[in-house]
């Protein structure tokens, strides 16, 4: 097969303001690249920071040198491949040296000077229309301050530390308002979560990300998920590496409560609703946060949480008083609270200060009749079957059926997400009750929430109530608002 020849783009003069843009399409259609579907995804975003989160073999490598390759047939461009190391560096690099140089032909070319010598740390390609392309290593980070950058991938992203990205590559983009992409598999909540969440949320304009499992790659495992190479390694490995390395999962550790839980299925943009009921559950604190957490439910029983308020050491008036004064969207109406039954106190003043609140102690601790035999058990069990996904009867453009949760999280309500991703319970202890061997701390927001389904759901608590007993004086305290007629808090 001849060798074809990509031709050499006109270089402007100094002086001219002219762009030049090759088209990215035509270009992987020269060097017979043909991304898969969840590929395309990838290729498709125009955002300016890109992360994608893959699992093992899913083809991030190929992708990430291949985004990167028309940008070096364009001219005067500063081009780095960051890796953690200079090996793992090369990877992308290689890709790179493949396709332009020996696929198209470059390297033939008198006027390209190239350099591919580990041993020495020089991986580098210049081209005659002043771009160039150079590996670096962070291992001396020092080495990484220089002139400014137009695009650079972060090799094996994760394996960075946040000061790598944060001190020395990106100032070099300001500049030039250069492109980054961060091709990695997850290695827990570090530094790259926090720029994963970014591209999950539409009001970070400039930020894109995706979670892409290694069955999304076709051409590797042709069965997806139930691909038998997929089935075995899930079998034989662990399920904290599998969820990690093949699930490309952030969150995977032993004894995780909701499993069910995935940030890039369950959080998404939630607008208030005026039609729909709204409700504030608590959950009470001091030195420990104080937790509201807002929500509505659809006439389906869709549970959507839209807004969060999360703070330590303030008293439960001054906490009421900065809810009041919180902007509210057009047509905010709020139908019910629900707190603690374990403090009288603060759900009396809630009810008398701000708005009615109720609080059944068997949310918590059951029911002396065995229709509730844990509170807290059913209110696990009926978030984690919310989560779960449920067939809308729909088809994506793949072909392949569209899945909903039941509930789902606004970006803004970041304690909450955080509580999702960490809940979890450690070895269980004879004689102790499940809800003591589960995780004592980061579980407000959590708690707050669970008290107020377990109110919708299991005690029906949606509509009015003339009145609440005060259990420590066992007089009737006379409250106006949404309760059920039979309820009481005792």
């Amino acid at each position: 097969m001849p060798t074809q020849h990509w031709p050499q783009p006109e270089v402007p003069k100094p002086t001219s303001d002219k762009l030049y843009k090759i088209d990215k399409w035509k270009f992987f259609d020269m060097i017979g690249y043909k991304p898969h579907a969840r590929q395309m995804l990838f290729h498709r975003s125009e955002a300016r920071f890109k992360i994608p989160v893959c699992g093992r073999r899913f083809g991030k490598t190929a992708m990430g040198a291949r985004e990167l390759e028309p940008v070096l047939m364009t001219p005067n461009k500063r081009v780095w491949i960051v890796g953690p190391t200079y090996d793992l560096g090369e990877k992308e690099f290689r890709v790179v040296w493949n396709d332009m140089l020996i696929k198209l032909g470059l390297g033939k070319e008198k006027g390209v000077k190239k350099n591919y010598s580990r041993r020495q740390g020089d991986l580098s390609m210049e081209f005659p229309w002043n771009t160039k392309l150079e590996v670096r290593s962070a291992e001396r980070a020092e080495n990484l301050v220089g002139e400014g950058l137009d695009y650079v991938i972060m090799s094996e992203a994760a394996k960075h530390q946040e000061e790598t990205w944060e001190r020395f590559i990106r100032p070099a983009l300001t500049d030039r308002r250069g492109k980054a992409t961060f091709s990695t598999t997850p290695e827990g909540q570090n530094w790259i979560y926090k720029l994963w969440q970014y591209g999950r949320n539409p009001e970070e304009k400039e930020y894109d990300s995706w979670q892409f499992p290694s069955w999304d790659n076709p051409f590797v495992y042709p069965g997806g998920k139930e691909d038998p190479e997929i089935l075995t390694t899930e079998r034989t490995t662990s399920r904290e590496v599998f969820l990690q390395e093949y699930a490309a999962d952030f969150t995977s550790f032993a004894g995780k409560i909701f499993s069910e839980w995935d940030e890039s299925f369950h959080v998404k943009k939630v607008p208030f609703n005026p039609n729909w009921p709204n409700y504030i559950a608590f959950d009470w604190g001091f030195a420990a946060p104080m937790a509201a957490i807002e929500f509505q439910v659809d006439p389906w029983g869709r549970v959507y949480v839209w807004r969060e308020h999360y703070k330590t050491r303030v008293r439960l008036l001054d906490y009421l008083d900065e809810l009041r004064k919180r902007k509210q969207p057009p047509g905010y109406r709020l139908d019910l609270t629900f707190g603690d039954a374990a403090d009288p106190e603060a759900v009396i003043t809630v009810s008398e200060r701000f708005h009615p609140c109720y609080a059944d102690p068997r949310s918590k601790s059951g029911s002396n009749d065995g229709t509730l035999q844990s509170g807290w058990r059913e209110g696990i069990e009926l978030v984690q079957g919310l989560l779960k996904p449920q067939e809308t009867g729909k088809t994506d453009e793949f072909g392949a059926p569209e899945y909903e949760p039941w509930l789902v999280v606004d970006h803004s309500c970041r304690n909450i997400i955080n509580e999702f991703n960490n809940y979890r319970v450690v070895d269980s202890v004879r004689g102790k009750d499940p809800r003591e061997a589960a995780q004592s701390k980061d579980d407000h927001a959590l708690d707050a929430l669970r008290y107020g389904l377990m109110h919708i759901f299991k005690l029906g608590a949606t509509q009015s109530l003339s009145e609440v007993i005060d259990r420590a004086s066992f007089t009737e305290v006379p409250l106006t608002g949404y309760f059920t007629s039979n309820a009481r808090f005792y």
